[in-house]
């Protein structure tokens, strides 16, 4: 045990991989607060990175090599290599290659770290394909340096060749003289115990002229190459060892790919770590996705979270007619508020069963492109279960975007129809996408999820298994929705006058009440599931709460003092509750005498929710109409 400054005793201990350290404990095994871990130094590493083909023919593929350049300069490799095709190249114009190899170098040149380049067949052949100019190959030499050559690392011995050397011509092929260069080098490379990494650009391997397994695979085996690298082919693939060497064929880095990159096709580097014990683990990593520590700075954070938390941004007044029964067509205001400090645009658009995101991180201004890439957000997020994209109402949305500026509001109208439905129908969903212009001059879109309130009118049943089910919903989008499919509720007028409810929540984990003492808490945040009926409105109304004793899973219910501030044992309110694997069942009586003083059950006012609660501190509510408009019970033939 070592003394800290502070008096207190500090643990020298040392933390194991993959596992918490071995923490000097008390008696009862738990671990002394104050300790200090010592972690000793791990085997020392470097790190290579890759570069793969660029070869497209069009300048957008700069825009994939500025991208890892930027990457390699946060990540700071130790060293930085590539597998030719740097350049479109195959032009007759000397001109015309040179400036393509200029814009390379422009990019290329802003590493912080040693670069190493390789050529490829687009780098050295001549515009006229004359096998034995060597102009190109030339030019490639007087700007990047030897067509073969080998580097010595401290952890690792990189060779690369030169594929474009078949029988002394620039074509496909490596000359007698590179292999004899080769063997030579791979001796004296093996003579320092470091692994050895072959870097190409084609995968002569496949080169039938080349004849591979009896020229070039015996010299890697009687030198122990550890890994073979090469590109060319614009997909990525990782094949099987030759005789325990591993082939990597990488990608592109700005070249030219038309398929899936589940089919080899993406944009990458490719990076090889390599420690000191001679082990080799290469990696991928999609070019352009590390970030510079201000990408999303404070100031526009709390932008976003300013409109995206404004109660009064987008407000919807009014209902539409349920289609319950009879067609439906009706509209709803849109009151839209600007609540930052710059204009922001408003566009409305329908939802739909989301792709990814696509994150365009460029700077309007003009300035060079950062990067573009995809985002899993919104699918990730989706839930189908809370969000019924099926749903029967036909929306009709703004179709011009809205520019709103600095605390400036307007009103739009939303039309929806339906034809007559047999079921309730469930609210369409929309969004309004709120875009305003960051520090960076990149216009950040915030999605503002709704739901199209329908004004519900509930029909009672002669009896409860006469009863219309009705989807007991979500109406206000929360990233807290559970998965559960929504709850259903039926309901039926009861012999004396009074109400009868039936319950049935799909539910993955049924979770009994930790009985809070709070109202407010106990209605607006139980500590497990829970049914809230809302009879009548204004301060007439009663509010009853269905919870599940922790013990017995009982149902207990209680009624909300006129105060407002307290849970009374309910009177004439009782609740039976049924339960299968994945669902429970609740059935309601209320008595007459529990309505609203003075109501009764037509044109009553009325609401359910529904807490699904499955052990955590978010609990999801769903409401069988909207908070704002409550529905209206009817009385049916059933029950007179």
């Amino acid at each position: 045990m070592l003394l800290g400054s502070a008096g207190l005793l500090l643990a020298a201990s040392t933390a194991a991989a993959g596992a918490p350290p071995a923490f000097d404990r008390d008696e009862q095994g738990l671990a002394t607060n104050g300790q200090t871990i010592v972690q000793p130094a791990g085997p020392r590493k470097q790190i290579l990175a890759i570069i793969p083909d660029r070869t497209t023919g069009r300048d957008w593929g700069l825009r994939y090599l500025a991208e890892a350049i930027d990457d390699f300069n946060r990540i700071q490799p130790d060293a930085v290599f590539c597998v030719g095709d740097l350049v479109q190249g195959y032009s007759r114009s000397r001109a015309t290659v040179r400036a393509e190899r200029d814009d390379f170098l422009e990019i290329v040149r802003r590493l912080r770290v040693p670069f190493y380049p390789t050529a490829g067949n687009h780098d050295v052949v001549s515009g006229d394909r004359e096998r034995s100019e060597r102009a190109f190959e030339d030019e490639y030499r007087a700007l990047f340096g030897p067509l073969y050559y080998a580097v010595e690392l401290e952890l690792a011995s990189v060779v690369i060749l030169n594929t474009e050397d078949g029988d002394g011509l620039v074509q496909a092929g490596f000359s007698d003289t590179q292999l004899a260069w080769l063997d030579e080098t791979l001796a004296r490379l093996a003579a320092r115990g470091r692994p050895i990494i072959l870097l190409f650009h084609r995968p002569l391997w496949d080169h039938r002229a080349t004849n591979w397994d009896t020229r070039v695979q015996p010299i890697l085996v009687r030198h122990g190459v550890d890994y073979v690298i090469a590109g060319h082919y614009h997909s990525l693939q990782m094949l099987p060892p030759k005789d325990g060497i591993p082939f990597l064929v990488l990608g592109t880095c700005g070249g030219a790919i038309d398929q899936h990159p589940l089919g080899g096709q993406l944009q990458h580097t490719t990076f090889v770590v390599v420690d000191e014990a001679g082990a080799i683990e290469p990696y991928h990593q999609i070019a352009g996705t590390t970030l510079p520590v201000d990408w999303i700075t404070k100031e526009d954070q709390d932008l976003a979270f300013r409109l995206k938390s404004a109660r009064d941004a987008v407000v919807i007044r009014g209902a539409v007619p349920d289609a319950l029964g009879a067609p439906s067509e009706g509209s709803v205001e849109l009151v839209l508020k600007n609540p930052l400090d710059r204009a922001i645009t408003l566009s409305f658009e329908a939802t739909s069963a989301p792709g990814p995101w696509i994150v365009d991180d460029r700077d309007p201004r003009g300035e060079p492109i950062t990067r573009v890439w995809t985002s899993r957000t919104a699918i990730d997020t989706f839930n189908p279960s809370t969000t019924d994209i099926a749903s029967p109402y036909r929306l009709v949305l703004p179709t011009e975007p809205i520019t709103l500026e600095r605390g400036a509001s307007t009103s739009v109208r939303v039309r929806a129809s339906a034809d007559l439905q047999i079921t309730p129908p469930a609210p369409p969903p929309f969004d309004v996408v709120a875009r305003f212009e960051d520090s960076k001059g990149r216009l950040v879109p915030i999605v503002l999820r709704q739901r199209l309130p329908i004004a519900r009118t509930v029909t009672l049943g002669g009896s409860l298994s006469a009863a219309t089910a009705y989807p007991i919903g979500v109406w206000e989008w929360t990233p807290y929705d559970t998965p559960d499919a929504n709850p259903s509720a039926g309901f039926a007028r009861a012999a004396d006058g009074g109400l009868l409810v039936s319950v049935r929540v799909p539910d993955l984990v049924f979770s009994p009440d930790a009985r809070p003492t709070d109202a407010r808490a106990a209605l607006d945040d139980p500590l497990g599931d829970a049914v809230r009926l809302v009879l009548g409105s204004g301060a007439e109304a009663r509010e009853h709460l269905v919870t599940f004793d922790a013990d017995s899973s009982e149902p207990r219910v209680r009624t909300l003092a006129a105060d407002g501030k307290r849970l009374e044992r309910a009177e004439g309110v009782s609740a039976i509750l049924t339960r299968v694997e994945d669902a429970w069942s609740l059935q309601l009586s209320v008595s007459r005498l529990a309505l609203p003083a003075g109501e009764s059950l037509d044109d009553l006012a009325f609401n359910l929710g529904i807490a699904d609660n499955d052990e955590t501190f978010h609990t999801q509510w769903r409401w069988l109409a909207p908070r704002a408009i409550p529905a209206l019970l009817r009385l049916g033939d059933g029950g007179r």
